[in-house]
């Protein structure tokens, strides 16, 4: 009974373990690609040319695991409309499962579809993100439901040494 329990202990402590390092495994550069469905709330209109909202929403990792599988998103999303120009700036929070996250901010063009194209660049983050930097595209699209918007986005990275 005794080698059964030791066993056992022994067992769920590399379980443990081996969680533990794979949680905190990222390569100190390289890339990773996620889709995200975002809802924003309504814009509030400053005037006939600027409106501002935020949206939040779920992400995941095309690979199933890794950076930002099953995590958390929140963006500002600040437009200009005038004359021809449809630019959309903002900040967003990814946040992982564990807590963790990556700040990024983004630019791009909108167009009259309500689809996004833009470029994230990377800021900063926290726990196994601290010290990023990095930045890649951004693609959005409109499925005309209230606010509901998927985007898919590619992080190129670098991790201090």
């Amino acid at each position: 009974m005794k080698k059964i329990i030791a066993t056992q202990i022994a067992s769920l402590l590399l379980a443990s373990f081996c969680a533990g390092v794979l949680a905190d495994d990222l390569p100190k550069s390289g890339s990773f690609n996620i889709q995200s469905i975002s809802k924003a709330d309504a814009p509030v209109k400053f005037n006939d040319d600027y409106t501002h909202n935020t949206a939040t929403g779920l992400t995941f990792n095309e690979k199933g695991n890794g950076p930002l599988h099953l995590g958390k998103v929140a963006c500002s999303i600040s437009r200009l409309t005038r004359k021809g120009i449809d630019r959309v700036i903002g900040f967003c929070n990814f946040e992982d499962k564990d807590g963790d996250s990556i700040f990024v901010q983004y630019a791009g063009k909108s167009n009259a579809n309500g689809e996004f194209n833009g470029i994230n660049n990377i800021v900063g983050g926290t726990g196994k993100f601290e010290g990023i930097s990095g930045s890649g595209p951004v693609a959005c699209s409109n499925t005309n439901k209230k606010g509901e918007f998927p985007c898919t986005q590619k992080f190129d990275y670098q991790l201090p040494e």
